[in-house]
């Protein structure tokens, strides 16, 4: 089943399924971040190039469900501004990531997380937007969820300042996210990223998966809209500590 790595035992992936379970945990809350707290214990068991696609895989199923339950809370004008950049990001993204080492590209990354997040907790969440086109957020999301799996904080950027309504910025992220990962889905397929293995790991996974999405749903009932926000661009700044502390480590 595991043709693509060694073959594993249960507690050789005991810690990457807690590992998932946080990361679906925070991706019920927040709209994003499975990737980036998810990617660095699944380096440690399969290769690396292998992590993104199936991400995409679990990030789509959890997207899909959340997105047409909550249909009629998508705010189609935000969406419609972000779509066509992220649809050619997302484009660019995979094919760098079929083609190009990753290291120096996810200490960018790091990097900019963390300040996308430190500027986020010195404004207020519903300070005004500072003026730059949706296009560009679609675009820069697009392709850092391409390369990284990790594009959705800079749709929920944009969206947050956008969407005083928490069910429309859900409801949205959630429709973006989907769409964003079944079209990388589409891309990797293309370009040879993705096969039955790590569909049959993705199987694998559907369980932690689910556990998370419950737990993230529990905790969710106790936040109000300022903590939620807090506790997003908070999940940057660590986030983006852990990427560049993982380059180095």
């Amino acid at each position: 089943m595991f043709s693509s790595f060694p073959p594993l035992v249960f507690l050789d992936w005991l810690p990457t399924w807690l590992a998932l379970v946080l990361a679906y945990g925070v991706f019920t809350l927040v709209g994003f971040g499975s990737a980036l707290v998810a990617s660095g214990p699944l380096a440690q068991v399969m290769p690396v190039a292998r992590v993104i696609p199936l991400l995409a895989l679990l990030d789509f199923s959890g997207s899909a469900l959340r997105g047409f339950r909550a249909r009629r809370a998508v705010a189609w004008g935000p969406f419609a501004r972000l779509f066509p950049g992220m649809l050619l990001g997302q484009l660019l993204g995979v094919l760098l990531l079929s083609r190009l080492p990753g290291r120096l590209m996810a200490l960018a990354l790091g990097g900019f997380v963390i300040w996308q997040g430190i500027q986020g907790l010195r404004r207020a969440a519903a300070s005004p937007w500072s003026g730059r086109p949706a296009f560009w957020h679609g675009l820069l999301g697009g392709v850092l969820g391409g390369l990284f799996g990790s594009g959705g904080f800079v749709y929920a950027a944009y969206l947050q300042r956008h969407l005083e309504s928490r069910e429309a910025f859900r409801a949205t992220q959630a429709v973006l996210i989907g769409l964003s990962t079944a079209w990388r889905l589409l891309l990797c397929l293309v370009w040879g990223l993705l096969d039955l293995a790590l569909l049959q790991t993705a199987l694998l996974c559907l369980p932690a998966m689910a556990l998370g999405v419950f737990l993230g749903h529990q905790v969710d009932l106790r936040l109000g809209r300022e903590q939620l926000f807090r506790l997003l661009h908070g999940l940057l700044v660590v986030s983006g500590s852990a990427l560049i502390w993982r380059q180095f480590a």
